[in-house]
């Protein structure tokens, strides 16, 4: 069993046993969260939770991987061929101007250092622009410090774990209410109750 790295978290927890811990510093991340990954753009919603989980995989990042597939499949994005991208980006089965796409996301994940301006003039030679580039930048940058901060608190998660906030998320999105220090507990509690139930 991998047991998280701090005592407030066990094999249960999700990232929001870490972001409702410390809302001053972390709250507003649900608000941008939401705007990137729910909001206007030419992106679809399963091409944006794609990128969230490719950059999971290159990371391999277990709990976001395996949370973002979740989502994608909720958008129709098949798992196989998330799998396609992370193993094999150019053999995949995705249009070529996709593959340009996510080329610039993995090198800005894997060697952000070596981001050139070449980089970016490919993506619009195929027809993307500055604000689909933009937007992309975003997600990318968004989930490699969401990788970091789970793997960094050593949240790993589980399938039931992963399905569950696939459901939420491709449903209620990222938004976070407002009275959520009153309420918590409670709905720390409940989730607990019901992964346990699907684990047993």
């Amino acid at each position: 069993m991998n047991r998280p790295f701090f005592s407030y978290l066990d094999e249960w927890s999700d990232i929001t046993d870490i972001t409702f811990r410390d809302r001053p510093r972390l709250g507003p991340l649900d608000k941008a969260s939401h705007r990137i990954m729910r909001g206007p753009g030419r992106l679809s919603f399963a091409d944006r939770e794609m990128i969230a989980a490719y950059v999971s995989g290159l990371n391999a990042c277990s709990f976001c991987y395996g949370s973002h597939e979740a989502v994608a499949a909720e958008f129709g994005v098949e798992s196989h061929l998330l799998e396609e991208l992370v193993d094999n980006l150019d053999q995949a089965a995705i249009t070529e101007n996709y593959r340009v796409l996510l080329r610039y996301v993995q090198k800005l994940t894997l060697s952000p250092s070596k981001m050139s301006r070449k980089d970016a003039e490919v993506v619009y030679e195929m027809g993307w622009t500055e604000e689909d580039l933009h937007l992309v930048v975003l997600i990318t940058s968004l989930f490699n410090f969401y990788n970091r901060l789970l793997d960094g608190h050593g949240v790993k998660g589980n399938g039931a774990i992963y399905q569950m906030g696939g459901k939420h998320l491709s449903r209620k999105g990222y938004k976070v209410p407002w009275f959520i220090g009153a309420i918590k507990n409670i709905i720390f509690k409940a989730k607990r109750k019901q992964l346990k139930t699907k684990t047993n």
